[in-house]
């Protein structure tokens, strides 16, 4: 396998059918038999993911035609060498070249190789000087031309969270972000070969150094996944220990569906539902992988639950914008539109509507999304709140690892970031059913 090959049709999928560029590189990556070819494929996909803008800028300054008028596979195989070109020490300048010019051949396109050819041997010769200037201090156009953000969303980010703050955030994600595990309670991750180091703020994390964590024994055995560490403190906010009935709506991929089968053990149960049964399948293969029996899949719709109400706590991670997870998926910057931001929050309250009737009085709802929209987060809670007046906002940081309190904010939800030790961007809240549902608060 090629991983520049691999590269150019993963990038042409990601932008001709809107497929999830993560997905097609876990599937791949574990082919090649060289780990240094598998890290090159991953380097190229994502770079030119989070670096799209600036590349087309760079490319569209010395290219004889609007890029508006080159072929999707020409422009992709562009952005490909000019990424090895303005970001990669290790690709000589010549193979750069020669490799995209090889890529549009292949791709059909041979009437574009002098063409390619042309523009890449432009952008070896004048290097970074192609690429976005520096932008003046306020200028949220520029900053967002040259992090490679979308303009729309970096000047609402800009907007309310100043520019400083702003600029660490879009900075933070276009640096790769860690492979961080999960380790069950109590267990023996058995990371041989691995090198890793501690996280911050959930106990039961690490951050991986160097290594496969895929290769070793303890993948195989279920004592660990992969989890953001910010991911890792929203099923906290759940409390539950041993025996309790839980269920998690928007389960797949499974990763907080794991951590609370771990927590409620033997005589405790999980219900894990998702709408996408392909998902489900997935959340089932990491379930056997960690031998965890008592947890129950589901495909559903859970605006529409088949479910009855009893359960200790419902955890709502709802489907979201994901712009928390932008430099994981940097694909979304590319797609979201300011204009899908109410449906999106429309669906999510009607998530939390129908965890309501599933809650046992006197339990919780842990509500989260990986987004760090505020329509998406206190708006949707507080909207949910004024129309139920039996459920209450609880302060999250009680359920919290001490190191994570202090990432709760006055009303008492939890906020991370990008720009927080590596985290990727969640909002969590904990609401709590009153116990007697006949007296409002």
């Amino acid at each position: 396998m090629n991983p520049r090959l691999e590269a150019f049709d993963v990038l042409r999928r990601v932008e001709a059918a809107r497929a999830f560029a993560g997905i097609l590189l876990e599937e791949r990556e574990g082919r090649f038999a060289d780990p240094r070819d598998a890290a090159l494929l991953h380097e190229l996909v994502l770079g030119v993911l989070r670096r799209r803008a600036a590349l087309d800028h760079a490319i569209a300054r010395v290219s004889s035609r609007p890029l508006g008028e080159v072929d999707l596979e020409v422009l992709i195989a562009l952005r490909l060498g000019a990424y090895a070109l303005l970001h990669l020490d290790r690709v000589p300048d010549f193979a750069a070249v020669t490799t995209s010019v090889d890529l549009v051949r292949a791709a059909g396109r041979k009437a574009a190789a002098g063409f390619a050819n042309g523009v890449l041997r432009q952008i070896a010769r004048r290097g970074a000087a192609l690429l976005p200037p520096e932008p003046a201090r306020g200028d949220a156009d520029a900053l967002a031309l040259y992090a490679s953000h979308p303009a729309w969303w970096t000047r609402r980010l800009v907007q309310r969270v100043g520019w400083d703050r702003a600029r660490a955030i879009v900075e933070a994600d276009n640096l790769p972000a860690a492979t961080v595990l999960r380790v069950r309670h109590g267990i023996d991750p058995r990371l041989d070969g691995i090198e890793s180091r501690p996280g911050t703020f959930a106990p039961g994390a690490l951050h991986v150094v160097s290594g496969r964590p895929t290769a070793t024994p303890g993948f195989a055995a279920g004592t660990f996944w992969m989890q953001d560490e910010g991911s890792q403190l929203v099923p906290a906010l759940a409390g539950v220990g041993a025996g309790a009935r839980v269920l998690d709506a928007c389960a797949a991929p499974g990763g907080k569906t794991l951590a609370l089968a771990d927590a409620v053990g033997e005589t405790g149960f999980v219900v894990a539902a998702d709408r996408h049964a392909g998902r489900l399948r997935r959340l089932a293969r990491n379930v056997a992988r960690c031998r965890l029996g008592n947890v129950a899949a589901v495909a559903a719709d859970m605006t529409a639950p088949p479910l009855r109400a009893g359960f200790d706590v419902v955890l709502v991670d709802a489907p979201c914008s994901g712009t928390g997870t932008m430099r994981r998926h940097p694909e979304i910057r590319w797609r979201l539109r300011l204009e899908d931001l109410p449906a999106i929050a429309e669906r999510q309250q009607r998530l939390l509507a129908a965890a309501a009737g599933l809650v046992r009085p006197g339990g919780a709802i842990v509500y989260a999304v990986c987004s760090m929209e505020p329509e998406e987060g206190a708006s949707v809670v507080e909207t949910f709140l004024a129309s139920h007046p039996a459920f209450r906002r609880a302060d999250a940081r009680p359920f919290l690892p001490e190191p994570a309190r202090a990432l709760v904010g006055e009303e008492g939800y939890l906020h991370t970031s990008p720009d927080l030790d590596g985290m990727d961007g969640f909002f969590a809240a904990r609401i709590e059913s009153i116990a007697d549902r006949r007296v409002a608060p």
